[in-house]
């Protein structure tokens, strides 16, 4: 995944951590990292951690701890711990029978304590509540070892000391493997820290350099701020969280609080007016993958719709000739399939990629229940409620407002398509 903060200074930290390591001769396998983070006077803080257990030793002096109790973990491992070593030996003559049900009650085994384990760990995330794994995921056994690399650990030390995180890298120390260099900087990695570390920061950052960021927004969280106390957290309040110095207005265009994906913002006013003057005047493209409700007979097309918000139903929109605002969007079908909904039966979808040139409300929702006769699955508003809008920003391409190199970023979203 994308390294989330500027990784320069805890370069200089790691540099100093190898030169360390290597002085003391060790041995040990992993990767270790640091996180130069400042306090509430502004004064700077170093933390360091490791993944896993350093050398048999998952707590040290100086180092960020894991994230669970080491007793209550090693009383959970206990249990199975003795019959998972018996079944682990090979015995002489066994037949692929026998190895077939000694393998499969080990693998019970392993998952019982896996689950056991995985109840342990509590982060600190940037909004200083403390989450579990059973509050980011609904899956009973995550990759092994989630949760216990170094920016995991170091993120939920720094946010449970009141700390800022400014930067952030990883090394990886030992000896070589196929995916590995020794004394190599590596981001945090996709198997397991790209499951906890979005959750962690409260943002899922996709790029970030000097002069913009880019997150991958999830469905239900609002882009900017709303009216009333109840809808200040946002994408825009959540980024200002992490990184303080942004401009107080820092989006140039959002998303509906139900819809999924791509945004960017700016950090500074300078690359904010750029980015606003390139979706203004239509120099941005953005793509969406959308599930509808319904079979689409024709294969693409280009809907033109003149439509305002509906004075009685807000914030609804109705088709209006005379005082509607044109909404231009080309469409792509990708497929016609069937799908389990959350009633439990099969129902016919279709599935559809549209590009927008126009940014009106709800253009899209609009375009599929008016145009193309089948709503977007979820669209409480011109179609049946569901757990959620099947609606994600797939794709977003601009030109950088400080270097004009064009930047291009895909999203895949979180549901079947």
């Amino acid at each position: 995944m994308f390294a989330p903060f500027d990784e320069s200074k805890a370069r200089q930290v790691c540099q100093k951590m190898m030169e360390d390591l290597e002085r003391e001769g060790c041995a040990w396998t992993g990767m270790f990292g640091a996180l130069v983070c400042l306090d509430q006077a502004g004064n700077e803080v170093v933390l360091r951690a490791f993944s896993g257990s350093y050398d048999g030793k998952w707590n040290r002096p100086g180092w960020a701890p894991p994230l669970f109790d080491e007793e209550k973990y090693n009383a959970a491992i206990l249990p199975n711990d003795k019959k998972i070593h018996e079944l682990s030996a090979v015995p002489p003559n066994e037949s692929p029978e026998q190895k077939a049900a000694r393998d499969k009650e080990r693998l019970v085994l392993c998952n019982q304590t896996l689950e056991k384990i995985y109840s342990l760990y509590r982060f600190c995330c940037a909004d200083k509540k403390w989450r579990t794994f059973s509050d980011i995921s609904n899956a009973k056994l995550l990759p092994t070892g989630t949760g216990d690399c170094s920016a995991p650990k170091l993120l939920s030390e720094a946010f449970s000391k009141d700390l800022l995180p400014v930067s952030l890298a990883e090394f990886y120390w030992g000896k070589p493997n196929t995916r590995l260099v020794p004394k190599t900087f590596y981001p945090p990695c996709d198997e397991k820290c790209a499951l906890i570390l979005p959750a962690i920061l409260g943002l899922e950052i996709v790029y970030r350099d000097q002069n913009i960021l880019v997150v991958n927004k999830p469905s239900g969280l609002l882009s900017v701020p709303g009216r009333g106390e109840d809808k200040q957290d946002c994408v825009v309040t959540r980024a200002q969280r992490l990184f303080p110095k942004m401009i107080k207005q820092p989006s140039v265009h959002r998303l509906d609080m139900d819809t999924s994906g791509l945004m960017v913002l700016a950090f500074d006013e300078a690359s904010h007016r750029a980015l606003n003057a390139q979706f203004e005047n239509r120099q941005v493209k953005k793509n969406y993958i959308a599930l509808l409700d319904g079979v689409v007979k024709e294969e693409s097309g280009r809907v033109e719709l003149k439509h305002r918000v509906d004075l009685e139903n807000r914030p609804r929109q109705i088709l209006d000739e005379v005082y509607g605002k044109l909404a231009v969007t080309e469409w792509t079908r990708l497929r016609v399939w069937t799908r389990r909904g959350a009633d439990g039966k099969e129902h016919k979808a279709t599935s559809v990629l549209f590009e927008p040139h126009t940014g009106r409300t709800h253009q899209l929702r609009v375009a599929a229940a008016y145009a193309l006769g089948a709503p977007i699955v979820g669209d409480n508003l011109y179609g049946k409620e569901e757990e959620r809008l099947l609606l994600h920003a797939s794709e977003l391409v601009f030109t950088h407002p400080a270097t004009g190199q064009e930047m291009r970023f895909e999203s895949q979203p979180a549901f079947q398509f």
